[in-house]
């Protein structure tokens, strides 16, 4: 229930604070607003205040605000309707009369004079009302009592709006995504959250893993790491950004031992789930957080708060070393002695193989040290802003790099697709991080609204960045795309996204049988 409840929050907020960005410009450029909805598909619940109509649709994946003039050209709009008893309303859009070809006519007047001269004086109007298309017979006697416009000439449509307008009205809708975390970050510093402490540590590695990326190209135990690719890193957290944003691409380190300083190149291969194991680690207790019910660490005895001393009578140095010789047993039964409070324990188990992971695994998470960061009122306003500021700059430079990269090649296409996330796994996440706090779960919605920020202004048919494109090409041009040319193109950018959303619902299912959020936290304690 928590899960549904979390993902309702996240989801929801980003969608009615995007949507509401478009609602509030359209509504100060006097664009008439025919519907404000959250989600798509059926209506569940609607009212109507004014001239709007406001719902909450059944598929919860997004929302939309549909304005007047923003649709066919040959549509007819109502705006004003003199005579109580008429069958039209205002805010009918005549789509066809029966008889007659709208496109024949360039304007209502010149429709209107052909109406009355007709021989016919009874018509059938098919009017789209509330989604659904009505007929309406009409005596032309009546027609001098309704006020209509071509969508195309329609004065209070998107389209006959100034494209300055226009350009406020749709970017308006990725910037409320851009304003959310400068709302959020206040009050998760308010709330206080825990933070791995090791982030702000120099980046010295403790631990190099047997036949790794790393031991290959020559890390050891002892370096410290100092710039990555010509950038220097101070911490580990600036480490785990600039190897994370780079896929499946060759690094070049520079290291220090002792007195000497090496440069060494790595190739940072990204695995099924898209992160990228180097093979070089932090130093790691031996600690256990959290035992996986129904694994064989569970199934032995062993929990959490344990601490692991040795396996087959070999002392453990750290959770990296730990790892290595579960790996290395093939499946084999292991003796772990294990400290518990102050008495030593011994447990038998046999690994088991992750078939997603590639490995073997006994079910167990390793517990870090945690900082809490929490501030009075006006403190956790000033640092809040300033933490969004820099996670919105984080994240925007990480996200146009990435592109760059995918686009001249330097990150493969397959890839770019192990990172897509979507709905499936968007709502496990929201779950699980409800679950260790609100200030979590608002950090989480402002990283996920500054990516959907970003992604909704690429230029892609459909999205906002789309119609920032076609407002580009009207300006040039000095006129508007032709209808046929739009929707061509947005049937194209329609199916790209349908392509990318089942894309994201594959990586979902992949991911959902791993430990989604321990990897979401990885990603959250980077922007942290």
């Amino acid at each position: 229930m928590i899960t549904i409840l979390a993902f309702i929050f996240v989801i929801g907020i980003l969608v009615f604070f995007h949507e509401l960005g478009h609602f509030m410009l359209a509504k100060r450029s006097n664009i008439r607003v025919e519907k404000f909805s959250l989600g798509f598909g059926p209506k569940l619940i609607s009212f109507v205040r004014g001239e709007t109509e406001y719902l909450v649709s059944a598929l919860p994946l997004g929302g939309y605000v549909k304005m007047y003039g923003d649709g066919t050209e040959t549509h007819l709009i109502v705006e004003r309707v003199w005579n109580p008893k008429s069958l039209l309303v205002s805010g009918d859009r005549i789509t066809g009369i029966k008889g007659m070809d709208l496109k024949n006519y360039t304007n209502w007047e010149k429709l209107l004079y052909a109406l009355e001269r007709d021989p016919v004086q009874e018509k059938e109007f098919e009017v789209e009302r509330d989604g659904k298309v009505y007929t309406i017979p009409f005596n032309h006697t009546e027609l001098r009592e309704i006020e209509a416009y071509y969508e195309k000439d329609y004065q209070r449509g998107f389209s006959a709006k100034s494209i300055t307008d226009r350009f406020l009205v749709i970017i308006a809708g990725p910037a409320m995504n851009f304003i959310i975390p400068f709302f959020f970050m206040p009050l998760v510093f308010m709330f206080g959250i825990s933070v791995s402490s090791y982030l702000e540590n120099p980046p010295d590695i403790t631990y190099v893993k047997k036949d790794s990326p790393a031991q290959l190209s020559g890390f050891a135990a002892g370096d410290r790491i100092l710039s990555i690719n010509g950038k220097d890193v101070n911490n580990w957290k600036d480490v785990n950004i600039a190897v994370h944003s780079n896929p499946d691409s060759v690094l070049e380190f520079k290291v220090k031992t002792a007195d000497k300083i090496r440069t060494l190149t790595l190739f940072a291969e990204a695995g099924p789930d898209g992160t990228v194991e180097t093979g070089f680690a932090r130093p790691i207790a031996a600690t256990i957080a959290e035992v996986s019910e129904g694994l064989p660490a569970w199934s032995a005895g062993i929990r959490s708060g344990d601490k692991i001393k040795a396996i087959d009578g070999v002392e453990v140095t750290d959770w990296n070393h730990m790892s290595d010789i579960i790996t290395e047993s093939k499946g084999r039964e292991l003796d772990f002695t294990v400290r518990r409070g102050e008495k030593e324990v011994s447990f038998r188990l046999a690994p088991q193989m992750d078939e997603i992971m590639g490995r073997y695994i006994v079910g167990i998470t390793p517990a870090t040290d945690k900082i809490l960061k929490k501030y009075g009122f006006f403190e956790s306003i000033v640092k809040g802003i300033s933490e969004a500021a820099r996670m919105t700059i984080d994240i925007t430079v990480l996200f146009f790099g990435f592109l760059f990269k995918l686009i001249t090649g330097k990150i493969a296409l397959a890839t770019a697709g192990k990172t897509v996330a979507g709905p499936l796994l968007i709502a496990k996440v929201s779950g699980d991080i409800a679950q260790s706090g609100i200030s979590n779960l608002l950090q989480f919605t402002s990283l996920i609204s500054i990516n959907l920020a970003l992604i909704n202004l690429l230029p892609i048919p459909m999205l906002d960045g789309g119609h920032l494109l076609y407002l580009g090409i009207e300006k040039i041009r000095r006129k508007p795309l032709s209808v046929k040319t739009l929707e061509i193109t947005q049937r194209i950018g329609f199916s790209f996204l349908i392509l990318i959303m089942a894309a994201a619902v594959y990586n979902d299912i992949l991911r959902m049988r791993e430990d989604i959020f321990s990897q979401f936290s990885r990603i959250l304690d980077l922007f942290r």
